[in-house]
């Protein structure tokens, strides 16, 4: 940053040097015109006798002798006639064409300004000439003003500079410090007060990136925690049933074994399933696959996928569906209605009722909605308990079913990823459980009932 200020600078001091250096240079010459020209009317009006007389000798006015220093005279009366001249100047004319303006000519081998004035007449001419190095001298004298000027100036304006640019980094440079010292996973927010306005709005938006990392990290450390412990349990239940099956004297006892076993190999692969579900979706680094799907299509998807193991269970499944679509990644939809239905399984009773439906929905709501729901005539969820379920590992106590406490959190979390709400209430008859997925929007449909 410095380099580049510096760079700008050094530029910046070029090009308004040369601007000057140009506008100096092209000044100095319209001043030592006019002052030549000057001295040309002056020795013209000086002639003894007015402008058209003109004696044998040059005599000129005290004023014109002091500017004749270095300078080269001559009087013409037509253009033949040379009636004065100074001692040094030629006999020829300075300017041959004797047209009034000046013009660059060589003199003895040097570059003479000369400047030719004639009377109204046109019958006598003064001519005053001045060496080009005079001018140059002069010009010479103000460049070397300009640049030593201009170039304190930018000593100064570099160190003001240099310092105010310093001051106004060093809180930057100390966070830059702070940064590079500190410890792994310390997302402590960095110090705001003393910074720049400017900088402000960027170290803020810093501090909230800080702290978003730090509720992952967090919820990280928690997720592993908790799903350590989770995972320990049906650990030591395989370790027990295989050693119970090793044990077993009659084929009765080890099938018996290997069955729990097996049923206890079956909820660790569920576990497993649903928390690398939850790893993935929390992780945030699946790219979004949202396209238009038909809900209800969905819904006697996934339905038909419990079939065989609602039979086996003795519950009845029941869907009521209309046609409907939303936006949504249909792979995550099918996690959600999985795991939903699911739940629902486990705490129904046999000879239960397990309902699932979508449709639109019909309240008045300014937006058009869509629903997706599960129901069921179970023992239900107190009310108090409702929020909490779909937290993360959390069990309603006391229902005695044996569950991962993860499918629900993952239902929450799909939901929140597709923009949706989650209502909770009572299912088939009571109290039984109710939970409704509201989409924002959908097209109109018609209604169509499947059972």
């Amino acid at each position: 940053m410095m380099l580049a200020l510096g760079l700008s600078i050094t530029v910046t001091w070029i090009l308004v040097f040369v601007s000057v250096f140009a506008y100096t240079a092209h000044s100095q010459s319209s001043i030592e015109d006019h002052a030549l020209k000057a001295i040309a009317v002056k020795l013209l009006t000086s002639i003894p006798g007015g402008e058209g007389g003109v004696g044998q000798s040059l005599h000129l006015h005290d004023d014109v002798r002091s500017d004749a220093e270095r300078l080269l005279f001559q009087l013409w009366q037509g253009r033949d006639r040379l009636v004065g001249r100074t001692p040094d100047a030629p006999d020829t004319p300075l300017r041959p064409d004797f047209i009034e303006g000046f013009i660059d000519t060589r003199i003895a081998g040097e570059t003479w300004r000369v400047f030719s004035v004639s009377d109204r007449d046109g019958t006598v001419h003064a001519q005053v000439a001045r060496p080009r190095s005079v001018l140059d001298e002069h010009l010479r004298k103000e460049v070397v003003f300009g640049l030593t000027l201009f170039t304190v100036l930018l000593a100064l304006t570099g160190l003001f500079m240099w310092g105010a640019v310093r001051r106004s980094l060093k809180p930057i440079v100390t966070i830059a410090s702070e940064v590079r010292d500190r410890r792994k996973f310390d997302l402590t927010p960095l110090p705001v007060s003393g910074l720049p306005r400017e900088v402000e709005p960027l170290v803020e938006s810093f501090n909230q990136l800080l702290k978003q990392l730090d509720q992952s990290v967090q919820a990280e450390r928690r997720f592993i925690g908790d799903a350590a412990h989770e995972l320990r349990t049906p650990l030591s239940a395989l370790y027990g049933q295989a050693e119970v099956a090793l044990r077993a004297s009659t084929t009765a006892e080890k099938d018996a074994a290997l069955g729990k076993l097996l049923a206890v190999a079956e909820r660790s692969t569920r576990l497993s399933e649903q928390l690398l579900d939850l790893a993935r979706l929390q992780a945030g680094t699946r790219a979004p696959k949202r396209q238009r799907y038909d809900l209800d299509e969905i819904v006697v998807h996934i339905a038909s996928e419990f079939d065989l193991p609602a039979q086996k269970a003795n519950r009845t499944l029941q869907l009521v569906t209309e046609p409907c679509t939303i936006d949504c990644d249909v792979d995550e939809i099918g996690i959600l209605l999985r795991n939903l239905v699911d739940n629902a399984l486990r705490y129904t009773a046999p000879g239960g009722h397990i309902r699932i439906a979508c449709g639109r929905m019909t309240d008045s709501s300014p937006t058009e909605r869509v629903f997706l729901e599960v129901s069921d005539d179970g023992p239900g969820v107190p009310p108090e308990q409702q929020a909490a379920i779909f937290d993360r590992f959390h069990r309603v106590p006391g229902n005695g079913v044996r569950g991962s406490g993860i499918g629900l959190s993952l239902v929450a979390e799909i939901a929140r990823l597709h923009d949706a709400s989650i209502e909770t209430g009572d299912g088939i008859g009571s109290p039984g459980f109710r939970v409704r997925i509201v989409f924002p929007t959908a097209p109109t449909a018609s209604p169509q009932t499947n059972a």
